[in-house]
């Protein structure tokens, strides 16, 4: 149920962010601040996500620690 849950959310998100990314595209000569925001955004979640998966230290808590 949680995973379906997951993934109709994933599924709005990426219809939202489309979305987003037509809407820059049609105001085009000022869509791009909005294109160069959104991707130092992704850039940034990227880099997050990049580091929670190497990081050894945040697994063995959240293996050991209880809820």
């Amino acid at each position: 149920m949680e995973k379906v849950g997951y993934i109709l959310l994933g599924l709005f998100a990426g219809c939202w962010l489309v979305g987003m990314l037509a809407g820059f595209i049609a105001a085009f000569p000022f869509g791009l601040f909005g294109l160069l925001a959104l991707g130092g955004i992704g850039l940034l979640f990227a880099k997050v996500v990049k580091e929670r998966l190497a990081s050894k230290e945040d697994d063995h808590y959240s293996r050991t620690v209880d809820k």
